[in-house]
């Protein structure tokens, strides 16, 4: 089964435009959902498919376009929007503007530029929808995009997404670290101190200054060889600054 990726809803009436969509996305590395054909659906498959982002036409069929749209997400869950138009005049690029549009691409789509233009996107979405200084480090980070559940990181030249619940540990390697999870390792360009920020605190603790690790995960402490075993079977050391930390985090009985 292959790493979740990013899941990419488009607005598009024309339906050579959204055939001629759906191969770009997929060579791009990401997952392109049912293409909405009218503001009526888009509202919908919004609700139902829970996208990451959103490609608009800005023009469409019917009394609502693109950027009316647009305005409707937003009432509904903040998202990275990029719209995507034949027309060219300051008017409509001014009224994108005014709804966050992240991106602004002329028609026809073409691979590399759709390809900057959504890694741009979810990097600005990011530094703009989080505050202080959990925003500085992954707005900073090349390789890290983070999510209210999950964090992005780039692997093999796309974005993968990583639920939190499925990180195991993480291991420090310099201003490099290395992600682990039941199925893949993933290295960051971050150091394991500031990917620590990004991390829901009551999820993820420091057991050794090169190791952060899922409480969650964790099956056994030693006190004997200051080691901890974690559900997969590894084991990792403790370090003594941070062994009270630990046992105070753990339901201790008897």
């Amino acid at each position: 089964m292959s790493a979740p990726t990013l899941r990419i809803l488009a607005v598009e009436d024309n339906p050579l435009l959204a055939r001629a969509l759906r191969p770009i996305v997929a060579d791009l590395g990401y997952e392109l959902l049912p293409v909405a054909a009218s503001a009526e659906e888009a509202v919908a498959f919004f609700d139902e498919h829970k996208p990451d982002l959103v490609l608009l036409d800005v023009r469409l069929r019917g009394s609502q376009d693109g950027i009316d749209v647009a305005r409707q997400l937003n009432a509904r869950r903040p998202v990275p929007l990029i719209f995507v138009t034949s027309f060219q005049d300051r008017d409509t690029f001014e009224r994108a503007k005014s709804v966050g549009a992240f991106a602004f691409l002329i028609k026809p789509y073409d691979a590399l530029v759709l390809e900057r233009a959504i890694e741009l996107a979810m990097q600005h979405f990011v530094h703009e929808n989080q505050s202080g200084a959990a925003a500085a480090p992954a707005a900073a980070d090349p390789d890290l995009v983070l999510q209210a559940d999950s964090l992005f990181v780039r692997d093999g030249g796309k974005l993968t997404r990583v639920a939190f619940a499925d990180i195991l540990w993480v291991e420090a390697d310099d201003s490099y670290c290395h992600l682990h999870t039941a199925k893949r390792k993933f290295t960051l360009r971050i150091s394991l101190r500031d990917l620590e920020d990004q991390l829901p605190p009551n999820r993820f603790l420091r057991i050794h200054r090169g190791y952060l690790v899922q409480v969650a995960f964790i099956e056994q402490v030693d006190p004997h060889t200051n080691e901890i075993q974690l559900q997969s079977g590894q084991n990792l050391p403790i370090g003594r600054a941070y062994r009270a930390d630990l046992l105070n985090r753990l339901h201790l009985v008897g």
